[in-house]
């Protein structure tokens, strides 16, 4: 099919309408999606989750059978530290399993503890799937039966690894990772003998530059929860032993020779089964950088659902298919307020049917039941906050705006839409105030310049606030004036959220050049 074709298709149709179309008639069907909480889950990863909920609901619709699962990886090793942790605290588990190492605060550990952020988060956003922590489907010996079939052909993996990546194992490797029975640390240990009913294995000191091995040597069953099997042996494993016949994963697993490859190859050729349907997607960026959990890029999933409604948090992206990527920049002074009209098109496209496709692409993006709702335009609000002493004197004037008395529906989403352009004007907008335009001082403007040769990618969050706390004392500033030379040059007002977080959010290159610019 010509590019061309396939894009004017995507135009004439919800996207995910003509997957479930192709494949309603082939179920029932288990649509599946996973992730690593390895840190802050990223607004990028939230497009997984969508987009597997938009086809599982798009062939509930049709009429098929359709089941949604998610599974936490919690069972992965720790293999980079995330920025924001303290190093001192959490060096020492590099290595381990995630659901052994204890969450930054509170109870659970530390898998739990960024799981529970992120689904919290695609929760509210109408994405309900059944949860699977694989840390459990190891335990329970859901996995037993796939690990003797990886194990028993060690040899034929190995080769289709060399095949398809060219990557090449050393002889005598095993698809099988097993939990140091002495430091506890599954990322360092190498499997080099099966006999059927146990391997052997090492706990190797240099085995990867992440972690240290404790060099134990011991020997286990691998079943029932003692190891895991390398990540691109165990997604294929899951397809075979849960039955997955829906998932994809974003293009860097489902390019020539990635990830995806080696598994369709693994599950024919070793499990002799078909490979599930891959819905192969494009990344969210922000500013046009793909978004990391570990390093601290970009906006978390959490910070993004603070500034967006759960409903138009979702149009984002049900509006753009899956095969092409999103370009999202909430620092940009147009992005929300033309985000909110767009979703504002799409409720009077459903109630007016003159556009059936945006139409379709709003009713997507709705959580619960549809209701029809007046609300002005996000920059209409806007300009309401600068003129009205209050929410009331806003509504007064929406009435008039509609015309006819607003209903109790209308009230509320007006409501909501004053809360968020609040928001927005709290953390994005220009401030107007001639206040908060005042010249900053020569010594604001040497810290600034300080701040800018100061910062390094590698700084916490911590170390930034810390930085700029001191640097700013040393040079005779009040925090007061400290901090505002800081939001004055990163917000164009004088005050924000919490500097070091700011730096962070808005990315080391990009607060760098404003400070450089504010300090001229």
């Amino acid at each position: 099919m010509r590019k061309n074709t396939l894009i004017s298709i995507l135009r004439a149709m919800f996207w995910a309408d003509i997957i479930a179309k192709n494949l309603k008639d082939k179920g029932p069907h288990l649509v599946d999606d996973a992730k690593t909480p390895s840190g802050k889950v990223h607004v990028g990863a939230l497009r997984g989750v969508l987009i597997h909920d938009f086809v599982h609901k798009a062939l509930l619709e049709m009429g098929a059978k359709s089941r949604y699962t998610y599974i936490f990886d919690d069972f992965d090793p720790m293999d980079s530290l995330p920025v924001y942790l303290d190093k001192s605290k959490y060096e020492k588990y590099m290595g381990a399993p995630l659901k052994n190492i204890p969450a930054p605060e509170g109870e659970g550990s530390y898998a739990e503890y960024y799981a529970h952020d992120f689904r919290t988060v695609f929760n509210s956003l109408g994405a309900k799937p059944e949860i699977l922590w694989n840390s459990k489907l190891y335990e329970e010996g859901k996995l037993d039966k796939a690990i003797r079939v990886v194990l028993d052909n060690a040899e034929q993996i190995q080769e289709i690894y060399h095949q398809v990546s060219g990557s090449q194992k050393e002889k005598g490797w095993l698809p099988f990772q097993p939990v140091c029975e002495n430091c506890g640390k599954i990322g360092t240990t190498r499997a080099y003998d099966w006999d059927g009913q146990e391997v052997k294995y090492k706990c190797e000191s240099e085995m990867v530059e992440w972690a240290r091995g404790c060099s134990h040597e011991g020997k286990v069953s691998p079943f029932g929860g003692s190891g895991k099997m390398p990540w691109k042996v165990e997604w294929p494993a899951k397809w075979f032993v849960l039955g997955v016949t829906i998932e994809g994963a974003g293009k860097d697993h489902s390019s020539k020779g990635g990830a995806r490859d080696v598994g369709v190859k693994i599950i024919r050729e070793v499990f002799k089964k078909e490979p599930p349907y891959d819905v192969s997607y494009e990344f969210i960026n922000l500013g046009g950088k793909k978004m990391s959990s570990s390093k601290g890029l970009g906006s978390s999933a959490l910070e993004v659902a603070e500034i967006l409604p759960p409903e138009v948090l979702r149009f984002l992206f049900a509006r753009v298919p899956a095969q092409r990527s999103i370009d999202f920049d909430p620092t940009q002074e147009t992005t929300i307020p033309n985000l909110f009209d767009e979703f504002d098109r799409g409720q009077k496209a459903h109630f007016s049917k003159e556009n059936p496709d945006l139409a379709k692409t709003w009713e997507a993006s709705q959580i619960g039941e549809i209701k029809q709702e007046f609300v002005p335009r996000f920059n209409l609000i806007k300009e309401a906050l600068s003129n009205f002493k209050n929410e009331e004197e806003i509504l007064s004037e929406a009435g008039k705006l509609k015309g006819e008395k607003l209903s109790k529906v209308d009230e509320e989403a007006i409501k909501l839409r004053i809360k968020y352009v609040k928001i927005w004007l709290e953390r994005f907008g220009k401030e107007e105030k001639a206040s908060e335009k005042a010249v900053l001082s020569p010594a604001q403007k040497k810290l600034l310049e300080e701040i800018s040769q100061a910062l390094k990618e590698t700084q916490r969050e911590d170390e930034v606030q810390n930085f700029i706390y001191n640097r700013g004392r040393q040079l005779g500033l009040t925090p007061q004036e400290t901090f505002q030379a800081v939001y004055k040059a990163l917000l164009g007002k004088s005050q924000g959220p919490k500097a070091g977080k700011l730096v962070l959010s808005l990315g080391f290159k990009k607060a760098k050049e404003k400070f450089l610019e504010a300090a001229k």
